[in-house]
Parts: structure tokens; C-alpha cells; sequence
């Protein structure tokens, strides 16, 4: 079977839904309140250009597309400002939706990108305060190809990227810790399925992907950087190995795979 794959990546930038946040806030117009607040909004939008977005734009496959999904209600002036980060990115399209169900939101989210020729999908999920490594793209669609053969055609399957880093905001500034995690995280989560398949890596906790999935973990470069600092919707865990590089090799590898300069990126949570 000749395998043609379609890459389609999706990031939420303040999504309004009756079902996300339902467990803080008792209204969508209070779940509006707390994710359109200035202080917030800059913090999001310092985090998803400089960060997010910018890991995206230098992915050394650029054949993928990405969706970023946010709410019809996002402010004016929040709404023309992002607009305008995504017309950056050639493959990149903005997707504003109302208060609905938000795993409907997120599928049809994915749904809006057209399957052309596709045998399989792979999904990525990534949030708009995280980043991936510069051949995230290539490695993912290498790693697909490599383990669809290995099982049935029409069996999906998960690839997760458990090595990475943490930049954290803390009393002292922010810091910088590698991890290797023994649990799925969600950045850069993918699901790997037939075209006609219809999941999306957002239908169950990530955390429990090898419970519903194949899952394979690749360890094989630091793949993800995800930042805590305080407005993170979950609370973040890191459960792996974590600390176990010195200084030298966490700025070598950070510059090497994500083309992050250290002091550039602690400036970002300061």
C-alpha cells in the first residue's frame, strides 16, 4: 500500500466553549472575562510569537499545515493582531468559532484542512504558550511512514515526544530544565490515522494514551519546550527524569534543535 500523508497541526488561542474551563468557571461569559484580560493577553501573545509561532516558522519540512483555532468573541483588537502573526506563516490558517462543544470545535477544526490525496493523517496538538524542535515535522512524518507498515494499515497510533524541556517562571526569574518524561506530554502529541478515521489527539488525556493507543515515545532529541507561569490550564507535573544536563549542553541543545538563545527565552517570562 502506497502511503501518502497529510500533517495538520492545531493550537488554541483563547477558545471560548461551555466545556473547556467548565471546572473554574461557572459561565462562558465568566471563562470570556478571564481569558480576555489584558494581562493575560500579553503574556499570550509574547508567548505564541515569539515562542510557539516562531518554532513552527522554522520547521526544516514546512509541508504541513496549521490551524489556529480561537473565539468569534476574541476582542477587536486581539482578533486583528493575531490575524496578521498568521499571515507569517504561508501553511498557517486562522479558524474563529462560537461557544460550542469544544472536542466538535477541535475536530472540525482539523476537518477544515482538505485531505487531497491522503491515505493518513497525522494530528499534532501544541499550545500556544509550548514550541517544538526545528525537525519535529520531518522526524514525525519519518517516524509515521516507518510504523505504519509494522501493524495493520487501519490501526491509529500515537507518537509522543518525551524529551525536551521545561522554561519555568519562578521567584528568581526563569529557568531552563531538561526532562525526559516517562508519560506522553501533549506538546506535539500526534495521532497517526487512516484519512477516514475522525479522532483527534485531544479526545483523551494525553497522560493516558497507551491505555486507548500504540503509542511510541521518541526520546531520540529534545522535541518540546514547554513554559510554566501561572497561567498554564493544567496543572504542569513534570514526572520523568528531570535536571540531568549541565548548563553547557541545555544552551547547546537549545540552540542546536530550537535556534533559542537561553537569555532570549528567560526574557519571555521575566
Amino acid at each position: 500500500m502506497k502511503v501518502n500523508l497529510r500533517m495538520v497541526g492545531l493550537v488554541r488561542f483563547s477558545v471560548l466553549s461551555p466545556t473547556y474551563y467548565s471546572e473554574r468557571f461557572a459561565s462562558v461569559e465568566e471563562t470570556a472575562e478571564h481569558l480576555f484580560a489584558p494581562e493575560r493577553m500579553d503574556l499570550r501573545f509574547r508567548l505564541f510569537e515569539h515562542l510557539c509561532l516562531r518554532s513552527l516558522a522554522r520547521q526544516s519540512d514546512k509541508r504541513f499545515r496549521l490551524v489556529v483555532l480561537t473565539a468569534e468573541a476574541l476582542p477587536v483588537p486581539y482578533m486583528e493582531r493575531l490575524q496578521a502573526l498568521i499571515a507569517t506563516l504561508p501553511n498557517a490558517s486562522l479558524r474563529a468559532v462560537p461557544p460550542a462543544a469544544h472536542h466538535r470545535q477541535l475536530k472540525e477544526a482539523y476537518d477544515s484542512v482538505p485531505l487531497r490525496r491522503a491515505t493518513h493523517r497525522i494530528l499534532f496538538r501544541l499550545d500556544d504558550d509550548d514550541a517544538v524542535d526545528r525537525d519535529f515535522v520531518k522526524r514525525t512524518k519519518a517516524l509515521a511512514r516507518g510504523l505504519i507498515p509494522v501493524q495493520k494499515a487501519e490501526t491509529p497510533f500515537i507518537i509522543a515526544h518525551n524529551r525536551g524541556f521545561y522554561l519555568e517562571r519562578g521567584l528568581d526569574g526563569a529557568s531552563l530544565t531538561d526532562t525526559c518524561e516517562r508519560a506522553p506530554l501533549s506538546a506535539g502529541a500526534a495521532l497517526v490515522a487512516p484519512a477516514g478515521h475522525g479522532g483527534t489527539p485531544y479526545a483523551v488525556n494525553h497522560r493516558r494514551f497507551a491505555q486507548h493507543y500504540n503509542t511510541f515515545s521518541d526520546i531520540s532529541v529534545p522535541a518540546f519546550l514547554r513554559t510554566i507561569h501561572g497561567d498554564n490550564k493544567s496543572k504542569p507535573a513534570k514526572k520523568g527524569i528531570t535536571g540531568a544536563w549541565s548548563t553547557a549542553r541545555r544552551a547547546s541543545a537549545l540552540r542546536r534543535h530550537f535556534g533559542f538563545d537561553l537569555a532570549e527565552l528567560e526574557g519571555l517570562l521575566a
